[in-house]
This record gives structure tokens, sequence and C-alpha cells, in this order.
């Protein structure tokens, strides 16, 4: 059992009981509207991963199947509320608050596997669990997640976070429900504000190459350990290292983050910057550094005549340093037929971009961090993907045409100070309702972020009313 302790911040409690009260009602008001139609089916659904994808769309498929034969695979007893580490990294959360009993969302009726599966046989339609357990299927859901892969920073173990001025906010394990990453950022801050009493700091904060999970979390402790040093008078060097060429993929969102930045005097962004190596006694990151060395500019075309890719290796060394793992496809799905043979999402469930259905075997859909497919690496994201999936589901159960499809969609809260964030809204297309789909300073969609967004995901994300 998980025993919950309250932790709340005085000034602020009226604010949260406000807020929870209002969500309560609006609950009860969406669930005595909410009507599901149903098809009967006895068809064998088989779905893999107990993460927010599983879990979310096992509620949506519960709901919409009457006498429904469904199978859960997936080990984990204790669920995390990952986004919330990052506000137990900021002391506003503790762990405990970020951890529920999965079987407070595992329906009546629902055969539950406490197993990893170990490989997929898409061509025979089942499946062998870690314990050499075959489960066959008629329609297969992959929702496995992802994996960190810190050992792939040469010189770094999962061991050393949390050591010598390392920490990772995304530091967990979500087979065991152990999430420790928050914890140990938390006490990263306290360390960083003595150290930086008696002397200058610096602090580095990358961000990989591959793709990532709720890519705005590295700015985000950047931002927010800054402000934590802002509020005590002490000052530091910030420097962000991303592989990439900006601080946001979509231009308005990244525009918004740099004018974040003014109110802090010195942070630098070094892009292009990906660390292969850290040498943790001395505190030196070994980064691949990428760059363009352009040559002949053509003024009648206006385009540079030759640009040559150049790499060279950089070292800087810090005195902290939060790490961003690189992260990759789970290896089950990585090595198995279900994944991507080729290209940028190589390894990764190959599902089409829009109907979330496998693009070789018809009875087979991906959803959540798993797909590899562009954005939508977010629990909003995987809010709008279980819709999709239920529905192109449904309508291949009763052999209609597919019936949904999945745009893109994603939300990204980019905490950018305390009580301060950027609310980036956007999909395929880019940004959302661009006069409202971001919001620069908005401390009531930081508040309803930090107090209504958590309890919203435990009592409707997860039970499928989203």
């Amino acid at each position: 059992m998980i025993t919950k302790t309250k932790k709340m911040l005085p000034r602020r409690e009226a604010i949260k009981t406000i807020a929870l009260s209002t969500l309560s009602a609006k609950l009860l008001a969406d669930s005595s509207s909410n009507k599901i139609a149903q098809i009967d089916s006895n068809a064998k659904i088989v779905i893999v991963g107990g993460g927010t994808a599983g879990i979310t769309i096992l509620s949506h498929l519960t709901k919409s199947i009457k006498n429904h034969n469904i199978t859960i695979i997936a080990p984990n007893e204790i669920h995390i509320y990952q986004p919330g580490q990052v506000y137990v990294a900021a002391g506003l959360y503790q762990t405990q608050d970020i951890l529920k009993e999965t079987k407070e969302y595992i329906p009546d009726g629902v055969e539950w596997i406490k197993e990893k599966v170990e490989s997929f046989l898409p061509d025979e339609n089942s499946l062998l669990t870690s314990t050499g357990k075959k489960v066959s299927y008629d329609y297969l859901i992959v929702a496995t997640g992802l994996e960190y892969r810190y050992e792939d920073i040469k010189g770094l173990k999962k061991e050393d976070i949390g050591t010598r001025g390392i920490s990772s906010v995304y530091l967990n394990n979500t087979d065991t429900g152990e999430a420790t990453g928050g914890l140990l950022t938390w006490q990263w801050f306290q360390d960083i504000k003595e150290a930086a009493k008696k002397k200058k700091l610096k602090l580095l904060y990358t961000m990989p190459h591959t793709s990532v999970k709720c890519g705005g979390v590295a700015q985000m402790i950047m931002y927010l350990s800054a402000d934590y040093l802002k509020k005590e008078n002490i000052n530091a060097e910030f420097i962000y290292t991303p592989s990439g060429a900006r601080l946001f993929g979509l231009k308005a969102i990244d525009e918004k983050l740099h004018e974040s930045q003014k109110r802090y005097d010195s942070i630098t962004n070094r892009f292009h910057h990906e660390l292969i190596e850290i040498d943790i006694k001395t505190k030196i990151a070994i980064y691949k550094h990428e760059y363009e060395l352009k040559k002949g500019w053509d003024e009648e075309f206006q385009e540079w005549e030759s640009i040559e890719k150049k790499s060279e290796i950089v070292k800087i060394n810090y005195d902290f340093i939060h790490i961003v793992p690189p992260m990759v496809a789970t290896s089950s799905v990585a090595k198995s037929k279900l994944a991507k043979d080729s290209g940028h999402f190589k390894g990764w469930l190959d599902v089409d971009m829009n109907s979330l259905g496998h693009t070789k075997y018809k009875n087979v859909f991906g959803l959540g961090d798993i797909c590899g497919t562009p954005l939508g690496k977010t629990v909003p994201t995987i809010e709008r993907q279980a819709k999709v999936v239920k529905n192109n589901l449904i309508a291949l159960i009763t052999k209609k045409e597919l019936a949904s499809s999945f745009d893109g969609y994603s939300v990204c809260p980019i905490k950018t100070a305390y009580g301060e964030l950027v609310l980036a809204a956007f999909d395929y297309n880019g940004v959302v309702k661009k006069d409202q789909g971001f919001k620069n300073s908005k401390k009531k969609d930081w508040l309803s972020d930090l107090y209504v967004t958590k309890p919203e995901y435990w009592s409707k994300t997860l039970r499928g009313e989203v």
C-alpha cells in the first residue's frame, strides 16, 4: 500500500481548494452526460504496457465494448504520474504525491498479466512474456513507452545520478514504480544553493539527439533552478547544451522561450552540442559539437555555394550538471518486426502518423511514447491518441472504414520560473490557436498545472473520461 502525506503551500491552499472544487463539479457534470456508444464483441484484445497510454486505452475500450475479452500485460503494480517529477524537483510535490496503485485502474473482467513482453510474433498473432508464456490475440495495442539509456553516455551509470553534482529528473523505473529523479533533483537544487554561497558556479543542462519524452523538461529544470537561486540573491553561470539548433522546434514558441531567458542574466545556449562522455571525477563534460562551414555567398541567388558539415570534440568543465538521457524504443519492440527498419524513427513502432495503425499488420495499433511519429510524447497527446485508437479499432472489429485521424496534438507547459510558464499547444501543422496556444507569465496557468492537472489525470485521463 502507498501511504500518502499532504504537503501544501499555505498561501495557495485556498486557491487549490477552489480549483479542486471546480474540478469536482466539472467531473460530476461530465460523468452524468457522458454516454458512450458500445459494441458487443468477444474478440481477444491484448494491450502491452501499463503506463499512461496502456491504462488510458484500456479504460476507453472497456467502456466501449460489452462482453469484452481484454488482456493487459504490464509488470508495474505502481503507476507513476511522470509529469509530476518536475514539481517534485522544484520542492512543490512529494514523491508519494505522484504514485498510485495500478490495480485502481484495472477494470473488472480484464486479465492482468504482471510481466513484461520479451518478444512480439506478429506473423503468428502472438507474443512471448518474460517467463516464456505465449499469448495470442486478435488485436494488439502496443503502448510500451520508451527506455532511458544513461549508459550510452560514456563514463556514466544510473548509479551516478545523485552523486558528484549529477542529477536527472527523469530517473525512474516504471516497471517497479520507483520515481527517484524528482527527489534527487530537489536535493540537487539545495546542494547548488549551498555551494553557490562560496563561489560562482558553472551549471550544465543537457539535451540528447534522440526523441525525448516531454522535450521541454531540460529547460524547465534550468529555469526553475535559476529562479530558485535568484530568489536567494545568488547568481551562477547557466549553460544549456541541446544537440539541436533551437530552444523549441516551432518558431513562435522558440521566440517566447528566448524572451523568458532574458529574466536571467547568465544563461548561455550552446546549440548542436551532444553529450557523449562525462568524467565524473574531474567534472568534465565531453560533447560532440556539429556545425556548418559556409563558403561562397552568391549575391545573385542569395545562397551559399557550399555548406560543409563539420564536427569537433568540446570539453566543458562544470560544478553541477543535469542530464537528460538518450531515449530509445523499448527493446522488445525495437528488435521485432513491428519496428521501423530505416529512417529517423528506426527501431520505433511503425504506425501511420494519423490512423496509429501499424503499416504492415492491420490488427496492430500503437499509442504513446513508443510510436515512431513526429511530436506526441506528452499526456495530452495520449488523451487524443486513445480516442483515435479506440475508434479505429472498433471500426476494424465491426468491418467499417477507419473512423478517426490523429492530428499530432500536444501540449507542453514549460515552466520558466516559479509561478510562470509558457503553455505551448501544437500539432502536425504548427502552433494551435496562435493567439491562445502559448502564454507567458500567466500565474493562473501555472496554478492550474500545479493543482488541477494531477487530480484530473488520476480521475479523468486514466479512466478514459477525456
